[in-house]
């Protein structure tokens, strides 16, 4: 089976995954619902789990094909059986596998550890597998999420004795881990930005249990814990909020990336694998070749290459005629 990377990962000219222009093939996986995975038309035929059909919906526009499907549930496409799989990554997040002449599993965007609000991915055994590398080297290495899960609410509480909290965290699945972990871990009721407040609305839809919050509306006394979108985390709004408040505003930041900016705090809470995990993940599924992707692809491959004797290379840089060696 054919397969090549040109804006998403294109199976023949019949499949293609998360592409990121229009139009590009017949059958569209969309494998989650964040924006930079979501690319919408109205001719061709779009594959996702319910639950991120149910997201797309909410937060982008009506889907005009769609086909949503159970987790492991096979559906026929022209070349091969594919079926969806949790990725752990955010809610209705998926893996694909594909079963034709060979068996090729793609990840996408996902993570081992279980969350308070998520599921860990499921392992996928396959001869072929694309794998996202976003965090790919080995200086990347995350604690356990109940470590994180207890420093942060630690920090919140004592935060918060005096003071004002300020979260940032993701409006699609990180802020419902934070909306999680400020009611069961620091015995808080946040408020949250609108958009959060949207997106809780869906995972409790689907079943998902997050504690109580409060929409942002006026109300910044209701609570001392804000949660916001990491894009609307200014020095000016931490200036305005301490200027309305009359109190000092510590800010947080929830992310596998070390970077300080405006924050008082990172705490390295990450919605995708760390490079252990990633390791992990190829150890257990044992494939015949790996094809890495986002990231630190070619750093990740070359690791894969030397310690696991494992061919490797990073999908960017692969071309289709040496893709026909392992398909």
């Amino acid at each position: 089976m054919n397969f090549f990377y040109n804006k998403g990962i294109f199976f023949g000219s019949d499949l293609v995954i998360d592409p990121e222009t229009k139009k590009r093939a017949e059958n569209v996986v969309i494998t989650h619902a964040h924006a930079d995975h979501v690319c919408l038309d109205k001719e061709s035929k779009f594959f996702f789990s319910k639950p991120t059909h149910s997201i797309i919906e909410s937060r982008y526009s009506k889907v005009q094909n769609p086909n949503p499907q159970e987790f492991k549930k096979r559906f026929s496409m022209p070349l091969a059986k594919v079926s969806l799989h949790n990725s752990g990554h955010i809610l209705g997040s998926s893996q694909v596998l594909i079963e034709g002449d060979n068996t090729i599993a793609i990840t996408s965007d996902f993570k081992l550890q279980d969350s308070l609000v998520q599921k860990g991915a499921e392992i996928l055994k396959s001869d072929v597998l694309l794998i996202e590398t976003t965090f790919g080297l080995p200086a990347f290495e995350f604690p356990s999420r109940e470590q994180v899960y207890s420093e942060m609410s630690k920090w919140i509480r004592e935060k918060t004795k005096n003071s004002f909290v300020l979260l940032a965290g993701y409006s699609l699945g990180k802020a419902q881990e934070l909306t999680a972990i400020s009611n069961e871990y620091a015995g808080i009721t946040p408020i949250v930005h609108d958009s959060i407040f949207k997106m809780n609305k869906v995972y409790e839809k689907e079943g998902v249990k997050l504690g109580e919050y409060y929409k942002l509306d006026h109300n910044l006394r209701d609570s001392n814990v804000l949660i916001m979108p990491p894009s609307l985390v200014k020095p000016e709004l931490i200036s305005v909020l301490e200027e309305t408040l009359g109190k000092k505003i510590f800010s947080a930041m929830a992310t596998g990336w070390q970077y300080r900016n405006c924050y008082s705090k990172i705490f390295p809470l990450s919605d995708h694998a760390d490079f252990n995990q990633l390791m992990h993940y190829v150890k257990e599924a044992k494939p015949k070749a790996v094809f890495t992707f986002h990231g630190y692809a070619r750093e990740f491959a070359n690791t894969v290459q030397r310690r696991l004797r494992i061919p490797s290379r990073a999908l960017e840089e692969a071309p289709q005629k040496f893709l026909q060696e392992y398909c």
